[in-house]
């Protein structure tokens, strides 16, 4: 299956989309860009989340976890700051002062977060998987995109034969 994408090549360009959307915020001075790009970014991240609790994280546990290894509780709690800040932002008026601290602080956090999952979950994953399993988790993400809540908070549970 040499054209079909596979589910780490999926969540690198998830990445690269939400980083694109996040530099884009980080310079927009019109507030309602401002809360346009930020709606794309929630929206993005919910379904990318999505994909990462209920697909990759799994099936990284289930074959490259061990005892002790604390790898994937350090990367959900850095989705769970994220998606506080998030929240914070939600209710803030995008071109104030408060929305701005905090966007800059999102726009640094979840690239470094990026940064930590791909060398510590995904690269691992493409070392240690065949192509047909990457193509098949890849398969269960758009599964669980197309359910994806519109805020990262809220994941419906959907039940993937990993």
């Amino acid at each position: 299956m040499p054209d079909q994408m596979d589910a780490i090549e999926l969540v690198l360009r998830e990445h690269q989309s939400i980083e694109t959307l996040a530099e884009q915020l980080d310079v927009a001075d019109d507030p309602g860009a401002t809360r346009s790009l930020f709606l794309q970014i929630v929206e993005q991240l919910a379904a990318h989340e999505a994909v990462e609790q209920q697909v990759i994280f799994p099936a990284f546990r289930a074959s490259l976890g061990r005892a002790g290894d604390v790898t994937l509780a350090h990367r959900m709690g850095e989705h769970e700051e994220l998606n506080e800040l998030l929240s914070e932002m939600r209710t803030l008026a995008p071109d104030g002062l408060s929305f701005s601290k905090r966007e800059s602080a999102f726009v640094l956090e979840i690239k470094e977060h990026f940064r930590r999952e791909e060398e510590t979950v995904f690269a691992p994953m493409r070392h240690s998987f065949s192509a047909d399993q990457l193509a098949e988790l890849a398969r269960l993400a758009v599964i669980v995109k197309q359910h994806a809540p519109a805020f990262p908070h809220d994941h419906p549970r959907i039940k993937a034969d990993l």
